[in-house]
């Protein structure tokens, strides 16, 4: 028996905690398999923490006005992307595509062309971001705090641990989410865009030189699948963190939502503007 099982506490704790009440909890129990518990070895379901944030979410995003079945669908789904740690992985899984070799100014261009695009749409996004190093972020600060002051959610992980500058900080906007010391993350880079009606994604790892200028295998793309896993594996850092994905956000994230793919012009726009950013004249 796991020490997880064992330190676990009743349905009826979980509901306290939760703020709902027990005869709730078995209902959905009942009729969705949620929440699911582990059982002891005396046959009793247990639940943790982790099982209270659970609910919660399912709470919050069924107040937003999803039905509750959705609601559940979406919070359970995230939280199973979660449980993956590379979004360069999972964007690459999703869209079956094959990585580019590129250096950091090719990178820079990609990601200014889809933050900039994210920008001029005006609408309420959901932006997230990985940048390895807090200082690297730093760089960038201005232009992810435009993002985060118009955008229904913004969010970017890195090591930010010995920074005394700018530190993690789950209340900022963007949210600035401290790294796992075991993250693959901290050598990925990424930029995640979605609204509505656009999706764009550049996501790459640092491949490991002994010298020379750093070099990353990317890929850059304006599929949705690709760009909602990544950024599902992002939510995931910052809810793993104890920060709080709002209900808007989780509606864009979830692989189920009836949302647009990316149009063709609004493709071809992103990646003009990348375009432009790499011309030296």
């Amino acid at each position: 028996m796991s020490d997880r099982v064992s330190e676990g506490f009743s349905i009826g704790v979980l509901a306290a905690r939760a703020g709902v009440t027990p005869g709730v909890l078995r209902t959905w129990e009942n009729r969705f398999g949620f929440p699911h518990g582990e059982r002891s070895a005396s046959g009793h379901r247990r639940f943790t923490d982790a099982d209270v944030a659970l609910v919660r979410q399912v709470l919050e995003v069924r107040d937003s006005g999803l039905p509750l079945q959705v609601a559940i669908d979406s919070v359970v789904r995230a939280q199973e992307a979660g449980e993956e740690r590379s979004a360069f992985a999972a964007a690459e899984a999703a869209a079956d595509v094959r990585p580019l070799r590129l250096h950091r100014r090719a990178l820079i261009a990609a990601s200014h062309a889809v933050e900039d695009e994210c920008l001029a749409r005006g609408g309420r996004s959901v932006v997230l971001g990985a940048f390895q190093l807090g200082h690297r972020y730093a760089s960038s600060r201005h232009r992810w705090e435009e993002l985060g002051r118009t955008a229904a959610w913004a969010a970017v992980v890195a090591d930010f641990d010995g920074d005394a500058d700018l530190g993690a900080d789950l209340d900022a906007a963007p949210v600035r989410c401290q790294l796992p010391g075991d993250s693959p993350l901290r050598r990925e880079w990424a930029v995640v865009c979605l609204s509505e009606s656009y999706a764009a994604l550049v996501a790459a790892w640092e491949v490991p030189a002994a010298k020379g200028p750093p070099t990353y295998e990317a890929i850059i793309s304006t599929h949705r699948g690709a760009t909602t896993a990544a950024g599902r594996v992002l939510a995931g850092v910052v809810s793993a963190a104890g920060g709080v994905v709002p209900p808007a956000a989780a509606r864009l994230l979830d692989a189920a939502a009836p949302v647009r793919t990316t149009s063709a012009v609004d493709a071809d726009r992103t990646w003009l503007r990348a375009l432009a950013e790499l011309d030296p004249h």
